[in-house]
């Protein structure tokens, strides 16, 4: 009996430890990935094609909202005395400082702007990002703000990387009819396939550790990034959109874009495969003519 107990008593500690460095790696691969300062984060924000072209928000209006879970959101208006808005949502990492080249072509257009700083992003508060579920949520929020500042706004949502999947998810949701296009550029379809393809197909963790991942943000962080379904939001949508993708994106695989964009009727989508493109390079690599794709879908619905 004596034996048997030892026995027994080795076994729970054994699995204590082995709960014990579980819980351990979960919460160390979620900080390194999920959070605002891990380095998963810095390396893959590395990756995305975009350059500063101007000192544009410099000029801007800092303005701030509160998100349903109390964090203070920023952003960066820029008031053109126009009736039409463009709202740019940054990527996964980025910051408004990062869409300052679409910025200017807003501009230019005589667009008024205003780019975000997503939550656990730039100036926004937060420390968890939760890849569209929440961020789609507030940008709901960012909307509502800029309507009540001009009612009169017809509204266009842009996106790229993480942004793109962001603004894919809030066109599935009830949005104001002043919402009139949407545009994403390089979103994936759905949170879980994204970070497997980065980090297994590039073999940055092993398929053991991703396991852990997992498992660890949805039951100690609830939230299932299987569930983070850009797709089934998507199929809601109502809204004309167009899609951008890179045919050399090693971030998001180019064949997300056809997944996402074939739950639009073709009625109402376009899409544009920048030749040569990284993730979110489609711009860098050829200006004129990612702005001709743009200038066309605009007017195409008079914007």
């Amino acid at each position: 009996m004596k034996i048997f107990l030892i026995v027994c008593l080795a076994l729970l500690v054994l699995m204590l430890v082995v709960l014990g460095f579980y819980l351990i790696i979960g919460q160390v691969l979620y900080r390194l990935i999920l959070t605002r300062k891990g380095k998963m984060v810095k390396k893959i924000e590395s990756l995305i094609e975009l350059e500063k072209t101007s000192n544009i928000f410099d000029d801007c209006q800092k303005l701030t909202i509160e998100s349903d879970d109390k964090l203070k959101l920023k952003g960066y208006y820029c008031d053109n005395s126009c009736s039409r808005l463009a709202i740019l949502v940054h990527g996964y990492g980025g910051s408004h400082f990062k869409m300052t080249c679409f910025a200017d072509y807003f501009k230019r257009r005589g667009y008024d702007i205003l780019a975000i700083d997503l939550r656990a992003h730039g100036e926004s508060e937060g420390r968890d990002i939760t890849m569209g579920k929440k961020e789609s949520e507030d940008l709901l929020l960012w909307i509502n703000k800029m309507l009540e500042l001009k009612p009169q706004y017809k509204i266009v949502l842009f996106g790229v990387s993480m942004g793109a999947s962001t603004v894919c998810m809030a066109t599935g949701r009830a949005l104001p009819l002043s919402v009139v296009l949407a545009i994403e550029d390089c979103g994936y379809d759905n949170a879980d396939k994204e970070l497997r393809y980065m980090f297994l197909k590039h073999k940055i963790l092993s398929r053991p550790l991703y396991g852990i991942f997992y498992n660890y943000t949805k039951k100690a962080q609830e939230l299932d990034l299987k569930k983070v379904d850009v797709l089934t939001k998507l199929k809601h949508c109502k809204l004309p959109m167009l899609f951008i993708h890179g045919d050399s994106d090693r971030v998001v695989p180019t064949e997300m874009v056809y997944s996402l964009s074939s739950t639009i009727p073709e009625s109402r989508r376009d899409v544009y495969i920048g030749q040569d493109a990284g993730h979110v390079g489609s711009y860098k690599t050829n200006p004129r003519k990612y702005e001709s794709v743009l200038s066309g879908f605009l007017s195409k619905y008079n914007m």
